[in-house]
């Protein structure tokens, strides 16, 4: 079974992910303090890992982790289709799939998988996650730099730990994202551990993951995280979508038994 989803896994990350030519999802400084540019190294040993930060806000400015200008871009294109397509109620699109992922070779490694549906939850009206959006916005697809978005919520738990940064005007650190924080960052520094990068796409119930379904966004997105949860929980982020005990699942289908991961691999995920 294993062996058939990753089968599954790497023919849609075929079809899908260019991982010749990755986006990083962060701006990046040199040892200068200078930004680079938007393409970072193969690995942690070449080309710059240290995140360039940003303020953000008005009443409560505070520093931030910054996108690249790439992943803007992609995002930018993305949003923009689904919403001309709202607009013209033509019905071709569900929203937006994107992936938060690193490379090992050419190789995809997920870290998050997530959407942002087409439609808010009461009426047909655009999401406001997709609508208005700019490169400041707080909500921004989910990759905001407001509080309860990815990247402001990330930024508060990064650079929290770090001493030379004023976090006065953060929230407090979420556990989620501080469990991103330990993945993502070397301890107290806004440095990645390694480069990490972004892919998105208008999703028009393609053929997904499974041969012959073309799944509406919200089934998309489980399918994906089912699939990759049990080929990598050792990196996998998501919380919603996967066993609550991940311990006792592991167990239950013989993964600890037949020493194919360890229970370390498993911590309990609030």
């Amino acid at each position: 079974m294993r062996e058939t989803k990753r089968i599954l896994w790497e023919s849609w990350i075929d079809r899908y992910v260019d991982s010749d030519d990755p986006t990083p999802l962060f701006a990046t400084v040199d040892g200068d303090g200078e930004r680079s540019g938007d393409r970072l190294g193969d690995d942690a040993t070449d080309g710059p890992l240290t995140v360039a930060l940003t303020d953000y806000g008005t009443r409560r400015k505070r520093p931030v982790l910054t996108r690249s200008d790439a992943m803007n871009a992609r995002l930018f294109d993305a949003v923009e289709t689904v919403v001309e397509d709202h607009e013209r109620r033509e019905g071709d699109y569900d929203g937006i799939v994107y992936l938060m992922y690193g490379l090992d070779g050419s190789r995809v490694i997920p870290y998050y998988i997530g959407k942002s549906g087409m439609f808010g939850r009461a009426d047909g009206r655009l999401s406001a996650n997709l609508r208005n959006i700019s490169e400041t916005g707080g909500k921004f697809a989910r990759w905001g730099y407001g509080d309860a978005y990815h990247l402001g919520d990330l930024s508060a738990a990064v650079l929290d730990a770090c001493d030379d940064i004023d976090t006065t005007n953060h929230s407090d650190p979420k556990g989620k994202y501080r469990r991103w924080a330990a993945q993502l960052f070397e301890p107290r520094t806004h440095r990645l551990r390694q480069p990490v990068y972004f892919w998105v796409s208008p999703w028009d119930r393609s053929e997904g993951p499974y041969p012959d379904t073309y799944p509406y966004l919200a089934e998309l997105e489980y399918q994906l995280v089912g699939i990759a949860y049990e080929l990598f929980p050792e990196t996998l982020l998501n919380t919603e979508g996967v066993p609550n005990n991940p311990t006792e699942y592991a167990k239950l289908r013989g993964w600890i038994d037949d020493e194919r991961t360890s229970l370390d691999d498993f911590a309990d995920q609030e």
